[in-house]
């Protein structure tokens, strides 16, 4: 095998990085990263596990286990949410300089930048892979809901009749928890959709639904304490849990959801449960009654609070819907988090989140101090959009055109791809699993790069994961796209997988 030289240039150092084609992947990457290891300072920061192993083609699990390997030679040290840096180095030690003294990433020298905790973690972060390149012409882009039959000119004379009649109450301060109307409109919906009771004061309005996951993690996590969620999981909640310092605890799904028996023991003190019962992200399985009841019981004999994401749990095709998690809270310990996003459309940024009585203050507290308030001409927009009955029109027509668009990606893949792939997920939402069968997960980057080229638009399911799959796997999201798209963009994505 010759040997591979590539150079990586980051925040973090410039390294050139040979694998000599000696041994198996992990063996050559340790080989590698001690050499240019032993060239830095001792307390300089790693790249992150998933950009390095981005940048040099590999598996996310390669690149940890190397740093694990590192680590046992003490050439490496990780902190949990923190990042890893270079290590006291025993090999390459000046001499006369001990283990005990030796600096490790803890301080900043004279002059340098210091950060805090927080934003050392902030460094360790990734971009969402949707982010990551612009739209193509067959964009399976997941997360976007219906948007070419929004009534786009119902919303603007709306929004029109509200900045022009009632200047004064948008234009001033306003409510932290919401528009007053608004709440009651959603708490209707709720009810008659999801089949939550709550009272309109439960309901706290957010800039989308990642500020509800942040605002929970800022009262209730402090650092240290667990927090269990799902494996797979949404990285915007692994990363809101991560920021406050929260120790991860992945749970593994199945096709009936979270596997409640694997949940840790009391004794574990988690703080809180991250679900997405109703169509969970990204596999899409749903979680049964059985094991919804079970998470309630182990959360209520943990003392601690699960944090329901109802994501798109107003869009079922196959399957009878089943209500939410909150629907059955009866020792009030779920947070309901919703979002306008998958059924509108994302750029509205309007989500909100359902607080237990006894967290009411502390939600409108920290919301009053992150923003003071979500934008009321968005919020009084929507109370009307709603209360005239254009919200309940348009999630109708858009779960109409979901199922047909569904119906043409399964046909699709039918067709061009066969038992080449698995899907799952398909029952619900917006968006579908596809593993490809026989290819390990190291294929991925190539295929998502030939897709491009093809102007094709897929996604990675890998960073989902706490632990990479080791069969490759895509997200493919399909509700913004014309059904002749869709059959299209499968037909060229299938002449890619043959190459």
């Amino acid at each position: 095998m010759a040997k591979v030289p590539r150079r990586l240039s980051s925040t973090y150092s410039v390294w050139l990085i040979t694998l000599d084609g000696v041994g198996t992947l992990v063996d050559q990457l340790v080989r590698a990263l001690r050499v240019e290891i032993l060239k830095g300072q001792v307390g300089a920061r790693l790249p992150p596990t998933r950009t390095l192993a981005k940048d040099l083609g590999l598996s996310r699990n390669t690149v940890i286990t190397a740093y694990g390997e590192l680590a046992n030679e003490g050439l490496v040290i990780s902190h949990f949410g923190g990042g890893s840096f270079i290590g006291g180095q025993t090999s390459a030690r000046e001499p006369g300089t001990s283990a005990k003294t030796s600096p490790v990433a803890v301080g900043a020298a004279p002059g340098e930048l210091r950060l805090t905790k927080f934003a050392r973690r902030l460094e360790q972060l990734d971009p969402s892979p949707i982010l990551e390149r612009p739209e193509l012409k067959f964009d399976f882009r997941y997360g976007l809901p219906v948007l070419g039959d929004f009534p786009f000119g119902t919303w603007s004379r709306i929004v029109a009749r509200r900045a022009s009649s009632s200047a004064v109450s948008v234009l001033g301060y306003g409510d932290a928890a919401g528009y007053l109307p608004l709440r009651a409109e959603i708490a209707q919906y709720l009810l008659r959709a999801r089949g939550v009771r709550c009272d309109p004061e439960q309901i706290i309005i957010t800039n989308g639904s990642q500020q509800a996951l942040d605002l929970t993690a800022r009262i209730l996590i402090d650092p240290g304490d667990r927090v269990v969620i799902e494996e797979p999981n949404y990285e915007g909640a692994r990363q809101a849990f991560s920021m406050a310092g929260a120790r991860i605890v992945a749970v593994p799904v199945d096709k009936d959801g979270l596997q409640v028996n694997r949940l840790p023991a009391r004794s574990s003190r988690c703080r809180a449960a991250y679900v997405t019962p109703s169509h969970q992200f990204p596999t899409g399985a749903v979680m049964s009654a059985p094991r919804r009841r079970e998470l309630l019981q182990w959360a209520n004999a943990q003392g601690c609070f699960v944090i329901e994401d109802d994501y798109d749990g107003e869009l079922r095709y196959d399957i009878r819907p089943i209500e939410a998690i909150k629907g059955g809270d009866e020792n009030d310990q779920v947070i309901y988090v919703g979002t306008m996003s998958k059924v509108l459309f994302p750029s509205l940024r309007l989500g909100y989140l359902v607080s237990p009585r006894r967290l009411v203050k502390s939600f409108i507290a920290a919301k009053h101090a992150c923003d003071r308030q979500t934008p009321a001409l968005l919020q009084t927009s929507l109370s009307d959009f709603m209360a005239q009955g254009h919200f309940n029109r348009h999630l109708l027509r858009a779960r109409r055109l979901c199922a047909q668009r569904r119906t043409a990606l399964l046909k699709a893949i039918e067709a061009h791809l066969g038992a080449s792939v698995t899907v799952e997920g398909a029952n619900a939402g917006i968006h579908v699993m596809m593993w490809l069968v026989g290819r390990p997960s190291s294929d991925v980057a190539r295929i998502v790069d030939k897709a491009a080229e093809a102007g094709v638009g897929i996604y990675p399911i890998a960073p989902y994961f706490m632990h990479a799959p080791r069969v490759a796997g895509l997200l493919l999201g399909y509700a913004s796209m014309e059904e002749e798209m869709i059959d299209e963009g499968i037909s060229r994505l299938a002449d890619v997988l043959k190459q």
